[in-house]
């Protein structure tokens, strides 16, 4: 279920952003930005490029707020397929786009899934 984000920034400009999921554990809110894809194995670069821009963002935000509480907030770049990703099912191509995926979700701090698995355990498989 998507969720509406009112970003304010310092200079008291407000503005209007969607998340398509959140979770709450404890004092942690996980923003989740997903990506699907019906007959690729992973996403197309385009995708995960606009999920990447969500995470730029969502990583940046200062503070969050819900319903008047403070969270500890955590980005997730969320990938899922129909197909599935096997390691035997991915290109060259596939590959390079998720190891530099990694690098950048190390590098930034934020976590991407695919089909509910992390990310750096598939790169371990690689």
């Amino acid at each position: 279920m998507k969720t509406t984000l009112t970003i304010k920034n310092y200079l008291g400009g407000f503005y209007f952003f969607t998340c398509d999921e959140i979770k709450i554990d404890n004092n942690d809110i996980y923003l989740i930005e997903g990506k699907h894809s019906k007959h690729g194995v992973i996403p197309s670069l385009e995708d995960i490029k606009d999920g990447l821009m969500k995470m730029i963002l969502f990583t940046n935000l200062k503070e969050v707020v819900l319903n008047g509480k403070k969270y500890c907030h955590k980005s997730v770049l969320k990938l899922t397929s129909e197909i599935g990703i096997k390691v035997g099912r991915l290109s060259d191509k596939d590959i390079d786009v998720l190891r530099t995926l990694n690098e950048e979700s190390n590098f930034n701090g934020f976590k991407v899934t695919i089909n509910n698995e992390d990310l750096c355990e598939i790169i371990k498989k690689l």
